[in-house]
């Protein structure tokens, strides 16, 4: 009963987070959130390997998008938010597997699926689908060994294959998995080395794990320099910081945290769960004495931690980020890290009067955190819980036509029926795919947003080498100030 009862509470989890944040839904729906259901509408092989206009991002939803949308004739949106789900509640499960506790793993679907607002990127972009794939890898190479390996048989071979296969999209879908699987890979190696003190190195190299490692490596930075000499290059993205730089960015990390600390982040459940979590971590820190971690508890705890830290040090390094204000979106990583991290060393936790103490604190603050997601969308930004998508779906009446707009204000309208509506930012602004944008100066009847792009609506201007005219008033529409233009014939 009390299996049925976990398991009912993680299916409402889950369901509640899809209704919430899923691209049906989310309130805050944008440009690059469109683009994934774009590209599953308009998907190509090799050309589409790469997320739209740049050499990250490894586009794995628009592929599995496929299924659905081909599949089953599904919009291109649902399609998107079900095979974005899907993974991660493959990840959540992955993940939930190395937790010992009911308690444990219905904490963690609250983390995994009900953020706080910083970390609500963790459902919409790459991070958090590397993730699902390395907890799947995780997943999967417990399952190799979880019994002595007297031969190498179909079964152990298939899951090495597909650990391998795993290992390959984590990176494709995001550059810092690298860093992930290589801490994946060496601590395999070392805690193998402990456990059997007669294992050798040449022993090692005769291995399968060997052959598939290689294998991986080989064919897998073949696939991914493929698909990045296909697709658009970001001259600063591999670029590292200075020493100033690297001081830059952590004072902008660090100022951010203060702000929070001192309840100026326009956050207050996030920095009441900020000040619960300190709190938590060092009652757990000066508990460390009771905590007693097997060998894999263990290995998976100095994963996490040493991922946690590796992969802050990257970002501080890494000039893009700087670049980028150092943007909280980066530090998901961290966030899975450090709690999955923590709920593996408080499972270990010898149980006490403390420990069930311990427990309702912990449960208080990721509620507080998962709430405070909604408070900021209800009452701070964008003040509703009115899915973006709805505010799209209001220029299907205008029926078929071409969208320019600023970045922000294009790709996002069409998002609801591509077929129906095209869209491109202006050619000044990011164009994601210049196809797209010719496909606008294709239709009879081209609107314009001006919204984050001009105070008034000009009598006339050329975009992509057509000259556009005014013709007629301005009009909301969609949460947007719209008009019409017609092409110089």
């Amino acid at each position: 009963m009390k299996i049925c009862l976990h398991y009912l509470g993680v299916a409402l989890i889950i369901v509640l987070s899809f209704l919430c944040y899923s691209s049906n839904f989310y309130p805050l729906l944008g440009s690059d959130d469109a683009i994934q259901v774009l590209m599953i509408h308009d998907f190509k092989l090799p050309h589409d390997l790469y997320f739209w206009g740049q050499d990250r991002y490894g586009s794995l939803i628009p592929l599995l998008g496929q299924v659905f949308y081909k599949g089953f004739g599904i919009s291109p949106l649902t399609s998107e938010s079900i095979s974005h789900y899907l993974l991660l509640v493959a990840g959540y499960f992955a993940f939930a597997t190395l937790l010992k506790t009911k308690f444990s793993k219905l904490v963690f679907a609250f983390i995994w699926f009900f953020p706080p607002i910083r970390m609500i990127d963790l459902l919409r972009l790459n991070i958090g689908e590397a993730y699902s794939l390395l907890a799947i890898s995780i997943f999967l190479l417990n399952k190799l060994y979880e019994n002595e390996i007297s031969r190498y048989g179909l079964k152990q071979h298939f899951l090495l294959l597909l650990i391998t296969l795993m290992f390959v999209l984590s990176v494709w879908v995001s550059d810092l998995a690298i860093i992930s699987v290589f801490l994946i890979l060496s601590l395999q190696i070392y805690f193998v080395f402990i456990s059997r003190s007669q294992t050798s190195v040449i022993s090692f190299f005769r291995k399968p794990e060997f052959y598939y490692t290689v294998a991986g490596v080989v064919f897998g930075t073949a696939f991914i320099l493929y698909g990045k000499h296909l697709a658009d290059k970001s001259p600063s993205y591999n670029n590292f910081n200075n020493l100033h730089t690297i001081i830059a960015s952590l004072k902008m990390f660090g100022d951010s945290i203060f702000d929070l600390l001192l309840f100026k982040a326009a956050e207050p459940f996030t920095s009441v769960y900020l000040y619960l979590t300190i709190v938590l971590l060092i009652s757990l820190i000066l508990m460390h004495n009771k905590i007693h971690l097997g060998n894999i508890e263990k290995k998976w705890f100095l994963f996490f931690v040493f991922d946690l830290f590796l992969i802050f040090g990257a970002i501080l390094i890494s000039k893009w980020s700087f670049m980028n204000g150092v943007p909280r979106r980066y530090f998901i990583s961290n966030y899975i890290g450090f709690w999955m991290a923590f709920l593996l060393a408080f499972d270990c936790l010898e149980m006490s009067a403390f420990k069930k103490a311990f427990r309702v604190v912990l449960f208080v603050a990721i509620l507080l955190a998962g709430a405070g997601t909604l408070y900021n969308l209800k009452y701070i930004w964008p003040k509703t819980f009115k899915p973006g998508a709805e505010n799209a779906r209001e220029f299907e009446s205008l029926g078929r036509i071409g969208i320019i707009g600023n970045y922000w204000n294009s790709y996002i309208i069409s998002v609801t029926n591509p077929d129906m509506i095209v869209a491109t930012p202006d050619e000044l602004s990011s164009v994601r795919n210049r196809a797209m944008a010719y496909k606008v100066m294709e239709r009879d009847t081209i609107y314009l947003i001006r919204d984050g792009w001009y105070d008034v609506f000009p009598d006339s201007l050329r975009q992509f080498g057509v000259m556009l005219y005014k013709n007629g008033d301005e009009f909301r529409m969609g949460d947007c100030n719209v008009c019409r233009y017609r092409k110089r014939e």
